[in-house]
């Protein structure tokens, strides 16, 4: 399938690759591809937007690097080692965009890594399901079974890859059929003695006693987890549950004041 396009941009790598080698961030390959591409005579178009759709609810945007002739999108990485997970993202995005190829290259290693993947994933969900509810290891877990399965349900459908707004708003959508009660919680004050410092914009779920946010991060750090925490206090609730749709499986974390 489109092996004469997928050659002619394989070509564009090695290209970009031999001149520029492994030195450089991700945004100086980008640039050069693209360039590469268009001297090819082929159409390229960096940071395409594309509607994210969980289920038939739009629940936000997002942009692949580079799209090929409407056709192959193309990933870059410049890291030390292609991990499962950013060939997962690379899947979430043919899925969701609904192209047939998508081509992952990373410039960060000491030879170019270059693999394709065809789209077999249009009418499935891009990772598979391994959660057993069972393994769950917290003293509440069965009044939080819903939440756990919805999180699930939203990692599993969507992928992994896109900005924390694209599951917060799974989870809204998934919370309102479940008819589950919440308060969507948008700003936080910092105040001292009385006076108000600064509001910024954040993303929690509160529902009754319970803050419960989604993210997509790195990992679930000490650092992290820490800062969840003074929210939890912060908006006086007694129990906090973080899910972190960057990875692989599901992974959250439950916290008691």
């Amino acid at each position: 399938m489109h092996k004469n396009l997928t050659y002619k941009i394989n070509g564009c790598l090695f290209q970009v690759y031999n001149k520029l080698k492994n030195v450089w961030e991700e945004e100086v390959y980008e640039e050069a591809l693209h360039q590469e591409l268009q001297s090819q005579g082929l159409q390229a178009e960096r940071q395409k937007n594309f509607q994210v759709f969980y289920f038939d609810k739009q629940v936000g945007f997002y942009q692949v690097d580079i799209l090929v002739e409407d056709t192959v999108i193309v990933e870059l990485k410049a890291v030390p080692e292609v991990l499962a997970l950013h060939r997962a993202q690379l899947i979430s995005y043919l899925k969701g965009y609904n192209k047939p190829l998508g081509i992952l290259a990373n410039f960060g290693e000491k030879s170019l890594y270059h693999q394709t993947f065809p789209n077999k994933f249009a009418q499935k969900t891009p990772l598979t399901d391994t959660f057993d509810f069972s393994k769950v290891q917290f003293e509440d877990k069965e009044e939080f079974k819903e939440l756990l399965l919805i999180a699930n349900r939203i990692l599993v459908t969507l992928g992994v890859g896109y900005f924390h707004q694209v599951y917060r708003r799974a989870f809204y959508y998934e919370l309102e059929i479940a008819k589950i009660d919440f308060e969507m919680i948008k700003e936080m004050t910092a105040t001292y003695h009385e006076k108000a410092l600064k509001s910024k914009e954040v993303g929690f779920f509160q529902i009754g006693d319970l803050l419960l946010s989604a993210v997509a991060v790195k990992e679930l750090n000490q650092l992290t987890l820490s800062k969840f925490s003074h929210f939890v206090r912060y908006f006086n609730c007694q129990r906090g549950l973080i899910f972190n749709f960057n990875a692989m499986h599901l992974d959250f974390r439950y916290l008691e004041r």
